[in-house]
């Protein structure tokens, strides 16, 4: 995969998809239950010295959007390969940031390796956040019931992004 164009269809693994997040409470719990699907996945080298990037990240600006949504990212030596995990609850939880936050219902971890240039790491984060301003998207995200479903989403919105 060329690491300069990184396709939110191919980063994100059936390991790395959990459609039934409605055991998490908070931000720590969401960001360490898809650390650790990213690590079972194999796309971590040291799973704290990643979370250590998240955080340090959070520090930097929220990474809470509207529409229920949190984009939390990390961007280390610490990672592999570049990956997604994503959370998706139903109820809902509070995120909170620095600003107040809100209520998160789709998470999406970003996890890119150093390696990986800072323009290819934010046109990835921006075509995330590009996509996620579509109502059909978030709709489409939420009614999925499997990881296939999550990923013709995301081609579909990929190919609306393309034209």
């Amino acid at each position: 995969m060329d690491d300069q164009y990184l396709k939110i269809s191919e980063v994100i693994l059936p390991e790395t998809v959990d459609l039934k997040f409605d055991n998490v409470d908070n931000k720590d719990q969401a960001i360490q239950q898809l650390v650790d699907m990213l690590d079972k996945a194999n796309l971590l080298i040291d799973k704290n010295a990643y979370i250590q990037s998240v955080y340090d990240r959070e520090k930097i600006g929220p990474t809470y959007m509207e529409h229920f949504i949190a984009i939390p990212h990390g961007k280390s030596d610490a990672v592999r390969e570049a990956g997604i995990a994503f959370g998706r609850s139903t109820k809902g939880f509070h995120y909170d940031t620095p600003l107040g936050g809100g209520i998160a219902k789709m998470i999406f971890l970003l996890a890119i390796p150093n390696r990986v240039s800072a323009d290819a790491y934010m046109a990835v984060l921006a075509r995330l956040a590009r996509l996620l301003v579509h109502e059909e998207f978030r709709e489409a995200l939420m009614k999925a019931s499997t990881y296939d479903e999550v990923i013709e989403s995301i081609k579909v919105g990929e190919s609306l992004l393309e034209e």
